[in-house]
């Protein structure tokens, strides 16, 4: 049966052909090894096996299944009345063979390699503790790149989170000066795997509604609305005299609150004249100054949760020698943004020490802390009191004592 020509473009010799298709195809193209044939897939298979195998003994018509030497197989199609081709030849004649093993190799060379440039991109320098954090999230176990994760949506988010902070920069602008492409923000995988890092970035839940995810752009400096993005005011008087410092101006003077978009603050400086600025998470303490403290309010402003563009833009006109006492939450949150905020600008936390925590700790009204733990590090012992206690404590609670630190003098 060795030589006989009447197995070629028969059912039997095709299913023997698919079956060793899908063995080279995931072992690395290697004519070795055996295959498992189902004789039921052709009607004179099991002849065709015996006659491959040089067996009339082994196998019969009643026979299930047999296994079939491959490297017999390629040696058995080489006979030139068999067709004379080996077996990888013959069933590349009828369809490119994939090497599957060899593609799953280069995709997670490609996968690592992507991982790779962005721990050298982000990694080193300060305050980097986020970024672990965030490439720990797109892992798997094993410490490979989560299947959930494209190659070139995490090389875009790379390149974005390199260049953050910016300084009102739109995304447009941003995609632009780090991509090369103004539409690389604009959908896909990219701007959530940059949202992903910036949550991790403000130690706060990723948000899903457009508001919430313009304010967490704003975290970063990126203006993704020139006149949604705003930062509240109160008492906060300023040197110049064109329109907008007008405005601020004669609001200080009534005990107005004061809101001041990104479209204002590009309209001209507004340089403090108070030789102290404080700043506050919540806007029930502005509501609160406003309404009990008034005119006679110190220069305040309100980032209203992270602060945004507009805050950043405000505080960059500040007047050398200005003194920033700031404040937020009692929580990781907070405790971040109070950390952010003495190294960009120099702040003085303001009451954010562990007396006043365990002063205003009451844990059957104090919601439980969330996010990662952060280190406090003008007041090491007050991180070591939120781990401790496990909860958070909102900044109204300190509102009398807030209202206190705000009243100006009489001298004022």
């Amino acid at each position: 049966m060795t030589g006989n020509s009447d197995w070629r473009g028969s059912p039997e010799l095709g299913a023997l052909l698919d079956a060793a298709r899908k063995k080279l195809e995931s072992n690395w193209l290697r004519v070795g090894g055996n295959i498992t044939v189902d004789l039921s897939d052709a009607p004179e298979l099991w002849r065709l096996c015996s006659a491959i195998s040089r067996s009339n003994s082994s196998l019969h018509s009643r026979a299930r299944s047999t296994r079939l030497d491959l490297e017999r197989f390629d040696a058995w199609l080489r006979h030139p009345l068999n067709g004379g081709l080996g077996l990888i030849d013959t069933l590349t004649r009828q369809a490119p063979l994939q090497d599957k093993k060899r593609i799953a190799a280069d995709k997670a060379q490609v996968r690592a390699d992507a991982l790779d440039r962005t721990r050298a991109v982000l990694g080193g320098g300060t305050d980097r503790e986020w970024i672990e954090h965030w490439i720990a999230s797109l892992l798997n176990q094993d410490g490979t790149l989560g299947g959930r994760v494209a190659v070139d949506a995490l090389a875009i988010a790379t390149q974005v989170l390199a260049q953050l902070p910016v300084d009102g920069m739109s995304l447009t602008e941003l995609a632009e000066l780090a991509c090369g492409d103004t539409k690389a923000l604009s959908a896909g995988g990219a701007p959530k795997l940059v949202l992903d890092a910036l949550s991790l970035r403000e130690n706060v839940p990723r948000p899903a509604d457009p508001v919430g995810i313009r304010a967490l752009w704003e975290t970063a400096g990126v203006s993704v609305d020139a006149l949604s993005s705003r930062v509240l005011v109160l008492g906060y008087r300023v040197e110049e005299t064109h329109t907008v410092a007008r405005w601020l101006n004669e609001a200080a003077d009534e005990g107005v609150p004061f809101p001041v978009t990104v479209d204002m603050l590009m309209r001209g400086s507004l340089t403090n004249s108070s030789s102290t600025v404080f700043v506050c998470e919540n806007v029930a303490v502005l509501a609160a100054a406003a309404r009990t403290l008034g005119s006679n309010c110190a220069s305040l402003i309100c980032t209203d949760g992270q602060p945004s563009v507009a805050v950043h833009r405000l505080l960059a006109f500040l007047a050398p020698g200005t003194t920033v006492r700031w404040r937020a939450d009692f929580d990781w949150a907070g405790v971040h943004m109070v950390t952010r905020a003495v190294s960009r600008y120099d702040a003085v936390p303001w009451r954010m020490d562990v007396d006043a925590y365990r002063h205003a700790l009451d844990a059957r009204y104090s919601e439980p802390l969330k996010g990662h733990p952060t280190e406090s590090r003008w007041a090491p012992e007050l991180a070591a009191a939120l781990r401790d206690s496990g909860r958070a404590v909102m900044e109204e609670r300190l509102i009398a004592d807030l209202l206190a630190d705000l009243r100006l003098g009489p001298e004022a």
